[in-house]
């Protein structure tokens, strides 16, 4: 595994490249995508990914967990699965050379995906969780983290990371071939003053309406309203409380491994 020092110069340089058209406050806002407030590098300094065989990276959008994937443990094959490469995860190849780091792109559904049982060794999934629960309800991830196992090697490794509650984590496993090894979590590195803290839930509040899927126009106006009312009072009490802003919670990484078959 790579020093840490290392990686830590390739988020900067990622970084620059991401973020070079943006205005200062863009700037910082689009920049957290490239590692996440540090939980990237810590999820993968974690990780008890093997040499052998591939890794699927799915729900992997605009590609930074693949990135990371890649410089942590540059003789894996990876995969990413994301159900479109469009919009901003059209930049996904482009990020992924200038990152340095080759995988393999599938266009899916993480709920029904075009593999054979079985095939990699390790499986990942970073806030792609959150996402699927928008659009497609609690039922979608349950379907997809089934899909993940049947995809899964015996003895494999399953790593799920984003904010779901650790009891809502067990919630959705339970009943699957899959015995939890591993729980812990890690708080963002970021801090935002009003400004960027202002703009940051008006693009968050688009994002998250952007997710839900067969909606007419009146029913994404209400869900924008909802989403950033809350997301403002939150903004409010963290600014009055500590003077700065966190615009996410802790990421959450349950590590798992897929049991044998009796």
């Amino acid at each position: 595994m790579i020093p840490e020092s290392i990686v830590i110069e390739k988020e900067r340089k990622l970084r620059d490249w991401f973020t070079e058209d943006c205005d200062p406050t863009p700037k910082i806002i689009d920049g957290l995508d490239i590692g996440w407030g540090g939980t990237q590098r810590w999820a993968t300094a974690n990780m008890p990914v093997s040499p052998a065989g591939p890794h699927l990276d799915f729900c992997c959008g605009y590609g930074t967990f693949l990135a990371q994937l890649g410089w942590r443990f540059p003789d894996k094959e990876l995969f990413g699965l994301n159900i479109d490469y469009t919009g901003p995860h059209r930049m996904i190849r482009s990020l992924l050379a200038e990152a340095g780091v080759k995988a393999s792109l599938v266009q899916a559904d993480a709920r029904n995906m075009p593999f054979a049982g079985g095939v990699f060794s390790s499986v990942s999934c970073f806030l792609g969780l959150q996402d699927i629960r928008i659009g497609f309800g609690d039922s979608g991830i349950c379907e997809a983290l089934r899909e993940a196992s049947r995809v899964l090697r015996e003895e494999g490794v399953l790593v799920l990371l984003d904010e779901i509650p650790f009891e809502e984590f067990d919630a959705f496993l339970q009943g699957m071939s899959l015995r939890v090894m591993k729980r812990c979590e890690r708080a963002l590195d970021v801090r935002w003053d009003r400004v960027a803290a202002e703009k940051a839930i008006t693009l968050y509040a688009r994002g998250y309406v952007k997710q839900k899927r067969t909606i007419d126009e009146e029913e994404r106006v209400r869900i924008y309203d909802e989403v950033y009312t809350r997301m403002k009072s939150e903004m409010e009490r963290q600014l009055r409380d500590s003077g700065y802003y966190v615009p996410f919670n802790s990421v959450r990484m349950v590590t798992c491994k897929k049991t044998v078959r009796a």
